[in-house]
């Protein structure tokens, strides 16, 4: 395994530790109905860990091995990574801003037992996104978007390209 992959299994493993940890917390919270106070909190100690733990994680696995010029390759390998990240959170966001949207219009609709039952559900849904998640949802898509790009590199590095 090279440098480069180490660095980015450690990568993907403290941001799915950390930044899961954090989604999960949150997710209790707002399920057990508990305020919306602490998550700004948690956020902050969620990104400073991550911060604290990138540093020492990164500047160990440095020390250990010699450092590599990126070549054609990597950047390639980058470029098609962050394609990816990008289209995930693209996809992402239209999912978010249609969810948020499709309440308001979707009443006016002829009505089926089906159409009745998800636009119920959509409602639901829409009512628990309060103002303090809709920060964290933002952020998880930025994380899923992060993740979806050290996988893809990850991939690539392993099969080529």
């Amino acid at each position: 395994v090279s440098t480069k992959e180490k660095s980015l299994l450690a990568s993907l493993v403290i941001t799915l530790l950390v930044f899961g940890n954090f989604f999960v917390d949150t997710l209790e919270a707002v399920l057990a109905g508990e305020p919306m106070a602490n998550i700004g909190t948690s956020l902050v100690a969620a990104v400073i860990s991550v911060i604290i733990l990138e540093i020492i994680v990164q500047s160990l696995l440095a020390s250990l091995s010699a450092s590599q010029k990126d070549d054609e390759r990597d950047r390639l390998i980058e470029r098609m990574s962050f394609r990816n990240g990008y289209i995930c959170l693209s996809v992402g966001m239209w999912i978010w801003i249609a969810q948020t949207t499709i309440p308001t219009w979707w009443t006016d609709l002829p009505s089926s037992p089906f159409m009745a039952r998800l636009a119920e559900e959509t409602v639901r849904a829409a009512t628990i996104m309060t103002g303090a998640l809709v920060p964290v949802l933002l952020l998880l898509l930025f994380v899923i978007a992060e993740v979806t790009v050290t996988v893809t590199r990850l991939f690539y590095y392993r099969r080529g390209i």
